[in-house]
């Protein structure tokens, strides 16, 4: 089976500053949409007259992610792996596998899909691991409507425990987080983590909808408190810090964060950088926020942290 891929231009010293002209891209859960001004404008009024129905219904906007038709290039990987379907809830998770070897895991990012870091798929194969990935749940092929941070970081642990000890975990944006919190409350062990463009904190994952939609601070702390209520206190939103996660970990990390990345600031990664016992910060300029888990320099030093000893 090949798994040979385009080549991507190379970077070796992702730090330089002549680093690629590529322009960040604004897609993500919170980009600017056409219809985004209207959603402002009915947010701004139904938070006043009633508050209760602006919290239910931004709930039901928040947990809900879309689901990107995935590229050429992600199908002709898919074709690639070994598919299978994983028990979760009363639903199934899609799952795929390359490779033979240590076990890689792959968590993508809010709205993405399995094979959305799939440019990494080949080098850490070629590199003799075993490298799985899966859509989390109401994610890409995996079953279900909605979803939010317990179920994902839930969804972590259940592949986890089903594809036995992780060599490494290698998570992106809102997935990067998330296998910090599946590492801390959820049981799972991996031997070092690779975090690229995590958040610091949940709540900010939450605020920055709230700005996005125009929520106000009160129909926000509604939004907040559902989560509580759906989950009898199993979220607490006091320990729900990124930060603390990361200073919880207990295994070698790489963290990877871009300074032009405009969805979730560079600030961010200092802190978690700051935090983690055995972490180590790598900053790149002009990928922004996704373009990143495609630069070939990149790849190549994840390949190498992963593979050390």
């Amino acid at each position: 089976m090949s798994y040979q891929f385009s080549p991507e231009t190379a970077f070796p010293d992702v730090m330089k500053a002549q680093a690629p002209a590529a322009t960040p891209r604004r897609a993500g859960r919170f980009a600017p949409t056409p219809g985004l001004r209207v959603v402002r404008a009915f947010y701004g009024v139904l938070c006043r007259v009633a508050p209760a129905l602006a919290a239910y219904l931004a709930y039901g906007q928040l947990a809900t992610p879309a689901r990107n038709a995935p590229r050429d290039w992600h199908l002709g990987l898919r074709r690639q792996a070994v598919a299978r379907r994983l028990p979760f809830g009363g639903g199934e998770l899609s799952v795929l596998e390359w490779g033979k070897g240590p076990t890689v895991l792959l968590v993508h990012g809010w709205a993405s899909h399995a094979t959305h870091m799939g440019r990494m798929v080949g080098p850490l194969v070629g590199a003799g691991f075993r490298v799985v990935a899966f859509d989390a749940p109401a994610h890409g092929d995996s079953t279900g409507d909605a979803t939010d941070m317990v179920q994902f970081a839930s969804a972590i642990a259940v592949v986890a425990a089903d594809v036995g000890p992780l060599h490494a975990v290698v998570g992106h944006s809102f997935g990067a987080a998330m296998a910090l919190y599946a590492a801390r409350d959820w049981g799972v062990q991996p031997g070092r983590m690779v975090l690229f463009s995590s958040f610091d904190h949940c709540n900010w994952f939450i605020d920055a909808f709230g700005q996005h939609v125009g929520l106000t601070g009160d129909v926000l702390q509604r939004v907040r408190q559902r989560l509580v209520r759906l989950y009898g206190g199993r979220l607490d939103w006091s320990r729900m810090s990124v930060v603390d996660m990361a200073r919880a970990a207990d295994f070698p990390a790489l963290l990877v964060h871009d300074e032009d990345d405009e969805e979730i600031p560079f600030e961010h990664a200092l802190a978690l950088a700051a935090a983690m016992p055995r972490g180590e910060l790598r900053r790149t300029r002009g990928y922004g926020h996704h373009l990143v888990l495609r630069s070939a320099g990149v790849i190549d030093q994840v390949v190498q942290f992963v593979a050390s000893r």
